[in-house]
């Protein structure tokens, strides 16, 4: 069984088991998204896991005559009753009469169903969800049209994270000229975006090069913060396990960067404490002690061409750089 299902290390980039993994890695083989620990109750990531969240039902009860004949037969002693499992006496009408009385909304759907089969079929008390185009499972509660929503869209989002994924597997870096993706280490496996430009590099080779050290009279500017092919001026680089295929991907891409930079406190502002170098430029959560967020006031100045400039922050260190003391 385990052949067939897509293994979820491989589909993010980071199976460290390579040949020996005992789930597939073939990527036409249909992949199983749902959230164990989420069905356990305990999934620490919520809303932002990157797995189904579908809720479980309860596991496959006896039939009704089997349960009677149980009860009725001379070998089965008063001490059987009482350690026999909850489902050998009531739990199964209990079962139906719940589903009955409970509304459409608030009943779970058959987490057997959604995962592609339920042994019950027909007979089975839990609701059976509707086909979902996406994932092409039976996870989309028909009583809730919000989570129909929310899972579908999510959906969406992840199958074209996949598709890109598969996409990137023959993109090369243009310095090494290896296949990024087929790194030996998960940490090597990461494309490094540039802002402006849209040539591919892993992240080690692109960093490398923005890390050396210049020579004298070279701009830094024109050397390392520029591309090493076309020479576009990229002040940052993204890392990223997914290559982009359009203007509208790359985008997406650096957005969400920038946003999980900003839920990071800078260590240079250090909660108020400190002083960033960066300033206003800076991507990281400029926070104080109490929650406060820092008010970023700008001041503009008219340059001599009639242009308005933002006018950056004056320190000592301005006018003592170029005095030989």
């Amino acid at each position: 069984m385990s052949k067939r299902i897509l293994c979820k290390f491989f589909a993010h980039g980071a199976c460290l088991k390579g040949d020996n993994c005992e789930f597939s890695h073939d990527w036409k083989d249909p992949s199983n998204n749902i959230c164990t620990f989420y069905q356990r109750g305990n999934c620490s990531y919520g809303s932002r896991c990157r797995y189904e969240h579908v809720k479980p039902s309860r596991p496959p009860h006896p039939s009704p005559a089997s349960s009677s004949t149980y009860l009725s037969s001379p070998f089965v002693s008063q001490r059987d009753l009482s350690s026999s499992p909850a489902w050998t006496l009531a739990s199964l009408d209990d079962e139906v009469n719940n589903t009955d009385t409970t509304k459409p909304e608030d009943q779970p759907i058959c987490s057997y169903a959604a995962a592609g089969d339920c042994p019950r079929g027909d007979q089975c008390p839990h609701i059976h969800g509707d086909l979902c185009p996406t994932c092409q499972k039976h996870c989309l509660h028909p009583f809730r049209p919000v989570e129909r929503e929310e899972h579908k869209r999510s959906c969406e989002k992840k199958h074209k994270q996949l598709e890109a994924l598969k996409l990137s597997q023959d993109v090369e870096c243009c310095v090494c000229l290896e296949r990024v993706l087929s790194k030996p280490t998960p940490a090597e496996r990461k494309f490094g975006i540039l802002t402006e430009c849209d040539h591919a590099f892993c992240i080690g080779c692109i960093r490398n090069w923005r890390s050396s050290s210049p020579s004298t009279g070279m701009d830094v500017n024109s050397t390392l913060r520029a591309c090493p092919i076309c020479r576009k001026l990229s002040y940052f680089v993204v890392p990223s396990v997914i290559w982009f295929s359009d203007p509208e991907e790359k985008k997406g891409i650096m957005d969400n960067y920038r946003d999980k930079l900003r839920s990071i406190d800078c260590k240079h502002f250090n909660f108020g404490d400190g002083n960033c170098p960066f300033g206003t430029s800076c991507f990281y959560k400029h926070a104080f002690h109490d929650g406060r967020l820092e008010e970023v006031v700008l001041r503009h100045l008219d340059a001599e061409d009639g242009q308005t400039v933002i006018a950056k922050d004056i320190r000592l260190s301005d006018f003592l750089e170029n005095m030989h003391i």
